[in-house]
């Protein structure tokens, strides 16, 4: 399968009057042709600026793409012009942010904002444009297609929002979409059946999905393999399979045991991870973690740990995974402990 997009030692910083803010640093991952990777971690671990990053929407002063090459396609994004980048995104690039109402325009309908997208990167006539704006409103399951063109954004509910923002999104019929939380402001039937519908999406038009949520489970049924962020940094990476079964970071742990189970077989308490995320004003020397993991040690505060090679698919940056670090067992759900 070959490899659609590519992410090599992204480093994007922000510079206020407090000082730089080192919201992503050293981030690499790719994404294959017709695959759908999730991107998870708390809020503020650098998920969003990550694929904004890719898409070029840093506003510029106060963020800048430090280091770090985005190859898409062949070519590296950070090198194009914005007139280049405009000719992307949209067309072969394009994303669902998390609140459809603001991403909307309020006083414009729903066709003239879906015909747009059409005019602008494919030159089509508006009767042409608002035959395929219906199609695509119809595949995404919003009923009476060709009346609710003529409709405003609030006229619409927020999933039926959401709905015409993914459609609005796959007009060009994109390589990459990128779904950033789409599911947040939604219920919880909603958030079923648009993880749902883009699922169907993909396997119909094969288009290579990166996911951004801050629930591991969300991603469970949809994406093939995972990036776990913390603290601006990957700290592991794997198929799902393998961060599901077999994780290897306290961060990754902490997340799964913080997610209810309805099919364990005692239901206790959820384990939250105590502390806070790091200050990237001032990014500790160490592991990211190290404040709040409770397997820490002195190295762990001193240096940051470099990436150890499970499987070809499973990465991990963790001290634990030293030789002459204890070895650490997770209790899945219940406790976790050090064996001597």
């Amino acid at each position: 399968m070959a490899t659609l997009l590519e992410v090599d030692n992204l480093s994007t910083s922000f510079f206020t009057y407090a000082g730089e803010v080192q919201s992503v640093s050293g981030v690499s991952f790719h994404v294959d042709e017709g695959e759908a990777i999730g991107i998870v971690g708390e809020s503020g671990c650098g998920k969003s600026v990550t694929v904004q990053s890719i898409m070029r929407l840093i506003p510029n002063p106060p963020g800048k793409i430090k280091n770090g090459q985005i190859r898409f396609m062949g070519r590296d994004l950070v090198k194009l012009t914005e007139k280049e980048m405009q000719k992307v995104r949209g067309k072969d690039i394009s994303m669902i942010f998390q609140d459809p109402m603001t991403s909307l325009n309020p006083v414009l309908t729903v066709g003239r904002q879906m015909t747009e997208v059409l005019q602008r990167h494919e030159r089509i006539g508006k009767h042409e444009a608002l035959a395929r704006s219906e199609k695509y409103l119809e595949m995404v399951g919003i009923p009476n297609a060709g009346r609710r063109l003529h409709q405003y954004p609030h006229e619409f509910s927020g999933g039926m929002r959401q709905r015409v923002m993914i459609a609005m999104s796959l007009l060009c019929s994109p390589k990459l979409l990128i779904a950033d939380e789409p599911t947040t402001a939604l219920d919880v039937t909603i958030q079923a059946q648009i993880l749902e519908l883009m699922r169907d999406l993909k396997e119909k038009i094969n288009t290579s999905i990166i996911l951004i949520t801050h629930d591991l489970g969300v991603v469970a049924g949809l994406c093939s393999r995972i990036v776990v962020m913390y603290g601006g940094k990957v700290v592991e990476s794997g198929l799902v399979s393998e961060l599901f079964h077999d994780p290897q970071h306290p961060y990754t742990w902490g997340l799964l045991n913080s997610v209810p189970r309805l099919d364990a077989k005692s239901r206790g308490k959820l384990i939250p991870i105590k502390g806070s995320p790091p200050d990237l004003l001032n990014p500790p020397r160490g592991c990211g973690f190290a404040a709040r993991c409770p397997h820490a040690m002195n190295i762990c505060l001193e240096q940051p740990p470099a990436y150890t090679e499970k499987s070809p698919s499973h990465k991990v940056a963790c001290w634990l995974q030293d030789s002459r670090a204890p070895k650490v067992n997770r209790i899945s759900g219940a406790q976790q402990e050090v064996v001597v």
